[in-house]
């Protein structure tokens, strides 16, 4: 890496301050939460949960203890409004790891940042950032922000961020877990905090495996292979004095999974494994200069790798070989100021540098990122709060783009606060969409090259010498790619009837330019295309998120969600409204004249999701126990009849009902023994939900001690 020394010098020159990653949060279940809880990812700054001015998610320890869940997207896909995309984290041939993605706000998993402590995560393949990699054990809490955050966090900020707090290094305790399921699905746990109180230390590890399972039995191949992971983090943390402190953070994530096909045969002839690492490194040093200036200095080194080799059974020739390196250096100044008793002024800027190494492009590809940002937030009185936010990201390998944000929270009275908000988002072109170069030899031989790498010189020389049969039209339009945009809007309300009661809604927009989408350039002579990358599509996204929290007893708390969803291709929406489109009602139909009722929206999107969930424990917290259920409505799968979205039954993949429950007991001090039954109604779709395994069940046994 090339680093800027004249950058480093000045992100230093501007002093250290507490990034506000303070981590102590009152244990008790969101939304109801009458002590107070903080949120850190809204404004970058540490800032009470009742004066959060945009739309935020806070999901504590204890509703995740209590859920019995071990891995984080089992954690998210039961919060209102969140959908993880279907997946494994199965080694997929020719297409490495997609996993469980995350949309927020109908937007697509590639749209949503992912942070832990505050740094961003990186190894995305297919735009997918696979959550299942991050075990529950070590989270402290999660703080979801729903909608554009690019004024704060740049690229990928469109759909929203979420902030994965991990434990802090505070006091001295023990502790160990161990858990046994269904599939032979363990997870072991052990952590450690101690120290002094100038110094801390805080060692984590965790070990989770299952045998995989098979949810369609008329194939050769596992629905999930077998897999098993380690993940690790240290933490040191040393205070210089009251005004200075250092934290070190750093984590390390191994997976491995078995790959097993049948290609063109009734029996497995093909097996391999694919072989994960991450390794994260975060240095921070904090210093408070006065009551009104404090500042931090952040460092981060993320390096990612993921192999996979398939090999024949037969003869044990190479069938396939995938290797894609990703590494992130990060360097950042945040620094806050507050000039007035009413204003805080906060600032920040850095450097990236991303460099990735793989066999799917032609050489090592870098890229460059400069960033630098101001958020001004001003109380005039206790009812009004407003924030302006701009950011300006510069890239080396395209175009810049500028995000400004402004948010207003109104609380005319105790039972009633209104929020409203309004922000740019952009997203970057990445590395895939720029620089791939890709044959699937596994499917159809179909090739995929990045804008970057494409060239109608190289498929005139392919024409030429027989490897392509015809260059379409659209090869031309390929060029430059700019970045990804768009405009959200939230605005909501929430009120407080009772002091049990709570009651929040929230309506937002998202209008999206210069959607990147491939599409085919030119045709080989087995039928199979070549496609490229272009800035193609508009699209919008819009609905409501409404959350209701009830404490009916003091053993009781009811939680309840739902999230209406309409979204669209702005160009087919356009194109159905003038009545320009023909559809079949089922395949071999008459085609016919389709309507706005026809038109399903965008993929992958379901217009209904809703969760109840129910946490029962007694005053003497000897026993909890909770139940939770979780509906998504259809959402649209495939487009048979071609005319780009779906219309007819058989392109949906069917809605459905998911129950999970839990049960805790503490038989003596420190002890705590749980069981719990997930996907109760035992449903399956091996195709479209292949993360759901069906009926499972768990046991778990954990002790801790604290000083």
């Amino acid at each position: 890496m090339k680093s800027n020394p004249v950058m480093i010098l000045l992100l230093a020159i501007l002093g250290f301050q507490n990034a506000g990653y303070t981590q102590d949060i009152q244990d008790t279940l969101p939304m109801v939460q009458h002590e107070e809880a903080t949120v850190i990812t809204a404004t970058r700054t540490e800032r009470k949960l009742s004066n959060s001015i945009v739309p935020v998610t806070l999901i504590g320890q204890k509703q995740i203890q209590q859920s019995g869940i071990v891995r984080l997207n089992d954690i998210l896909q039961e919060q209102t409004g969140f959908f993880i995309t279907g997946g494994t984290g199965r080694n997929a041939v020719g297409g490495g790891v997609f996993g469980n993605g995350l949309q927020l706000q109908g937007l697509s998993p590639d749209h949503t940042l992912v942070l832990i402590d505050g740094e961003p995560v990186i190894g995305r393949q297919g735009g997918t950032l696979d959550l299942s990699r991050f075990t529950a054990g070590n989270i402290k809490k999660i703080e979801v922000i729903n909608g554009p955050s690019s004024s704060l966090y740049g690229s990928e900020a469109m759909g929203g961020v979420v902030n994965i707090i991990t434990e802090p290094v505070k006091g001295n305790s023990a502790g160990a877990s161990l858990r046994y399921g269904s599939f032979r699905a363990t997870d072991i746990s052990v952590q450690t905090n101690m120290g002094s109180a100038k110094t801390g230390v805080f060692l984590f590890a965790n070990r989770n495996s299952s045998a995989g399972y098979d949810l369609d039995k008329t194939t050769t191949e596992k629905t999930a292979d077998p897999w098993y992971s380690y993940t690790g983090q240290a933490k040191l943390s040393h205070r210089f004095s009251q005004r200075t402190k250092f934290l070190f953070n750093s984590r390390y994530y191994h997976s491995a999974q078995q790959s097993a096909y049948a290609i063109n045969s009734s029996s497995i002839n093909i097996n391999g494994n694919g072989i994960t690492e991450d390794v994260f490194v975060n240095p921070v040093l904090d210093h408070r200069f006065s009551k009104k200036l404090t500042s931090s200095l952040r460092f981060s080194g993320s390096f990612y790798k993921y192999t996979q080799q398939l090999d024949s059974v037969v003869n044990a020739k190479n069938y396939y070989n995938d290797r894609f390196r990703q590494s992130l250096l990060r360097a950042e100044n945040l620094t806050e100021y507050r000039f007035a008793e009413n204003h805080v002024l906060t600032t920040g800027g850095g450097i990236t540098q991303i460099e990735v190494n793989t066999n799917r492009y032609s050489g090592i590809k870098t890229q460059q990122a400069l960033h630098v940002f101001a958020q001004h937030e001003w109380n005039p009185s206790l009812m009004l709060q407003v924030i302006t936010g701009l950011r300006y990201d510069h890239y080396s390998a395209f175009e810049g783009a500028l995000s400004p944000k402004l948010a207003v929270r109104y609380q005319p009275a105790s039972k009633w606060m209104f929020r409203f908000s309004a922000g740019r988002g952009f997203k970057a072109p990445d590395f895939r969409q720029l620089y791939l170069n890709f044959i699937n030899n596994a499917a159809d031989g179909y090739t995929l090259y990045g804008a970057s790498a494409f060239s109608i010189t190289e498929l005139e020389h392919q024409l030429a010498n027989g490897i392509i049969a015809r260059i379409l039209p659209d090869a031309a339009r390929i060029r430059e790619l700019k970045p990804e945009s768009s405009f959200g809007l939230n605005a909501g309300v929430q009120y407080e009837p009772a002091k049990k009661i709570k009651i929040s809604l929230n309506l937002f927009r998202n209008d999206i330019r210069n959607l990147i989408n491939y599409i085919p350039v030119a045709q080989k002579p087995n039928g199979s295309n070549v496609f490229s990358y272009l800035n193609l599509n508009r699209a919008f996204t819009r609905g409501a998120d409404l959350d209701i929290a009830v404490q009916c007893h003091k053993s009781i708390t009811i939680f309840a969600g739902y999230q209406f969803l309409n979204t669209a291709d702005k160009d087919i929406y356009e194109a159905v409204k003038e009545e320009k489109v023909y559809g079949r009602d089922y395949a071999g139909g008459a085609a016919r004249l389709m309507t706005l009722s026809d038109y399903g929206g965008l993929n992958n999107r379901s217009k209904h999701i809703a969760n109840l969930k129910l946490f029962f424990e007694p005053a003497k917290k000897m026993f909890n126990a909770s139940i939770r259920a979780i509906y998504r409505s259809r959402w649209g799968v495939y487009d048979n009849d071609g005319n780009g979205f779906a219309n007819q039954q058989s392109e949906y993949a069917k809605g459905f009902l998911q129950l999970n429950m839990a049960v805790s007991f503490k038989p003596a001090a420190g002890w705590q023994v749980q069981t719990g039954l997930n996907n109760l109604l035992n449903y399956t779709d091996a195709v479209n939900m292949p993360n759901l395994p069906g009926i499972n069940g768990f046991i778990s046994i954990a002790y801790s001690i604290k000083n």
